[in-house]
């Protein structure tokens, strides 16, 4: 069966990552790599995961065909029932089926028969993780949205290696009668391929977890939730014990903090996590970066009115305070929204003396616009005047009632993740 080509894009070769010593004890028959149409898949047969540690999958934008879903999930014979989690695990409660190689992205072909064909083989649970509903049809499908609508690539052809990544203190799924398996605390997802501007190998890296903020509603795929990271390379590896390509590190625009990385001049903060609250945010080589002062400087966005009773325009608000000890001029500072509409601070306080905001005050700030504070939910962004962002909030749709403010400075729930 033709699985991952590992030189699928034009004269580079991306071969399966190799493995850490304690990643290697875990491995279902040693590594044994299992074959699909357009990928593959490297299993973990540790009893409490029995799921892929990676998928790698080849696609080809130039033979993507529509194809039937036809759902019929099945076990792999050549895994075995025992390595693999099975409908049991997926019934009567949240978590979904998870596809780590797409439906969509893998169906593809010379024929229609042929995609098809590739789009039915998908559905193995060697092919499938615990993926909480929430994440599954919102995060991670924007994410999937992405990689299967790329337009950076020079001939269509994109690799994709993606799986979970597990934490200090997984939840569980116990089935009447099974054994227990563990719930990944998130996934990351690699993004390869040809960037037809460079005509060389370029490449994205993200990770999206399984927290609290992810999974409280099916809303943030319309914003790219604040909880979607691009991150390093280094990362990942540091969370999945994989080793990847040395091309694969130097493809990635983020930076690591090791003694071989040499970041450019504008990267501040080491090591890089991009947020992303749109797709444009996503980071390519060169692009200057924002810098970000949000653990050094103690000002925060505490409140927003996102939906005041009446006519939101001129009624929208947002509250500020400085929780640090040393009292901070806001002359030149300003908010922005999502869309990047903003304000400055001067042209709705007009008084200079009152934009000095000393220890434990807060400010309100009226007559917001242009920006627009969205009552699906959106982005606050706040810069000082040397535009360095200060702090970042993001709301989400269930967070907002109408004629109640929305605060931010409540306790964030995280999981650790090893």
């Amino acid at each position: 069966m033709t699985g991952y080509d590992e030189s699928f894009l034009s004269g580079i070769v991306l071969p399966i990552p190799k493995f850490r010593t304690e990643l290697t004890a875990e491995l279902l028959r040693k590594g044994k790599v299992f074959h699909y149409p357009n990928y593959s898949v490297v299993m973990n047969g540790s009893p409490g995961k029995r799921s892929p540690v990676i998928v790698c999958l080849n696609i080809d934008q130039g033979q993507l065909k529509e194809t039937k879903r036809k759902n019929n999930w099945r076990i792999d014979p050549r895994i075995g029932v025992t390595h693999q989690l099975d409908n049991d695990y997926y019934e009567k409660n949240p978590w979904d089926k998870g596809h780590m190689a797409r439906r969509a992205s893998a169906a593809w072909g010379g024929t229609a028969r042929d995609a098809q064909y590739a789009s039915d083989e998908t559905f193995y649970y060697s092919n499938s993780t615990l993926q909480h509903a929430n994440l599954n049809q919102d995060e991670w499908l924007g994410l999937e949205d992405w990689v299967h609508q790329l337009d950076l690539d020079k001939d269509g052809r994109i690799t994709s290696m993606c799986g979970p990544i597990y934490g200090s203190y997984d939840r569980t799924v116990s089935p009447s009668g099974r054994q227990i398996a563990l719930v990944p605390a998130g996934f990351f997802k690699i993004v390869c391929f040809i960037n037809k501007e460079t005509d060389k190998l370029d490449v994205r890296a993200f990770i999206m977890y399984q927290d609290a903020k992810a999974l409280a509603d099916k809303s943030g795929r319309n914003r790219y939730d604040n909880q979607t990271y691009q991150v390093t390379i280094t990362e990942i590896e540091e969370k999945t014990g994989l080793m990847f390509e040395d091309s694969i590190f130097q493809a990635n625009p983020l930076y690591f903090s090791d003694t071989n990385t040499t970041p450019e001049e504008n990267v501040i903060i080491l090591p890089e996590e991009i947020e992303v609250a749109k797709p444009q945010d996503l980071i390519a080589a060169g692009d200057k970066r924002q810098t970000v002062l949000d653990d050094i400087v103690d000002i925060f966005i505490a409140v927003a009115m996102p939906d005041p009773p009446g006519d939101d325009a001129g009624n929208e608000w947002v509250s500020l305070i400085n929780l640090g000890s040393e009292t901070v001029d806001l002359t030149g500072w300003k908010l922005c929204d999502k869309s990047d509409n903003e304000i400055l601070i001067d042209s709705i306080i007009a008084d200079a003396a009152s934009r000095s905001l000393s220890p434990g005050e807060s400010l309100v700030l009226k007559g917001l616009e242009p920006l627009k504070l969205a009552n699906k939910g959106g982005v606050i962004k706040l810069f000082n005047a040397a535009n360095e962002r200060i702090d970042w909030v993001n709301y989400t749709k269930k967070m907002v009632s109408p004629g109640k403010p929305v605060h931010f400075l409540a306790p964030r729930n995280t999981l650790e993740v090893m």
